[in-house]
């Protein structure tokens, strides 16, 4: 049984604190046909510096963003399979090796996706009971579950090239919800190939935009939702609630943590 190829683009800026962990986790992968291109938007942060010693392929130019350094790396990269880790977040051990050997397996899955673990700033798990509920529902994916909230992380996606092609690239209008829409718009041709173990860890810290622009993000969860939600009008309604309800609950813990005494 023949592996894909793994192409993972990590987009950067400035990301000094983290990258080096990131680049880390894919160096120690048990993967033999790993391609890794780290694109780049013209860190002044000591970021070139790392990459450098690292040996990692990478360009570094300035770019429009995130989203814009992702498509860009797409485009650079040939792997069957193409994946998306962001320069805060890491893979688990062993992670590409079974994403490879389950596409092997699977030729006609065109993405596969797994378990994410949310951690703080040190790299510590925490909000065990989120990740909980997005592996449930994870384990339950049918696409009118996925219109009613975002449950698929990222970095523990991986998508067929050609099926990535067929989907088009990653929208810049949305700053946080672009994955979302991507895998929206693959996910509404294709069923994941859905693997029940951690894959990846998302970083979560004050100063992200998972933190700070937690209301812009739930906002365009339920504007995607909405784009793709044709016939599907009671998913889109939950998941304009679920936002709603969402950002009120975020919006509620930060006043409380404002007013504890200092």
């Amino acid at each position: 049984m023949e592996l894909p190829t793994i192409s993972v683009v990590t987009p950067v800026y400035n990301g000094a604190d983290t990258v080096e962990e990131a680049l880390e986790s894919v160096r120690e992968q048990d993967y033999p046909r790993l391609e890794h291109l780290v694109v780049d938007g013209g860190s002044d942060d000591g970021t070139i510096a790392i990459l450098e010693r690292s040996g990692v392929r990478f360009v570094s130019e300035p770019d429009r963003g995130r989203v814009h350094a992702a498509n860009k790396g797409v485009r650079l990269t040939s792997g069957e399979l193409v994946g998306f880790l962001n320069a805060d977040d890491r893979y688990e051990p062993g992670a590409l090796r079974a994403v490879g050997e389950a596409a092997a397996a699977r030729p006609d899955a065109m993405w596969v996706t797994g378990y994410c673990r949310i951690i703080d700033g040190a790299g510590e798990e925490i909000r065990r009971p989120v990740t909980a509920w997005k592996n449930f529902l994870l384990r339950h994916w049918t696409y009118r579950l996925y219109l009613t909230q975002n449950f698929v992380s990222d970095p523990a996606t991986f998508v067929r090239r050609r099926a990535l092609e067929e989907a088009g690239p990653l929208e810049e209008r949305y700053l946080i919800s672009h994955d979302y829409d991507l895998w929206l718009r693959v996910g509404s041709r294709h069923e994941p190939l859905v693997l029940r173990r951690y894959l990846s860890s998302f970083r979560m810290v004050e100063g992200t935009l998972s933190m700070s622009g937690f209301e812009r993000q739930f906002s365009e969860h339920a504007e995607v939702a909405r784009l793709h939600g044709a016939g599907h009008g009671g998913a889109v309604a939950v998941n304009a609630l679920m936002s709603r309800l969402i950002v009120a609950v975020y919006r509620a813990l930060r006043g409380a943590r404002r007013l504890r005494p200092r």
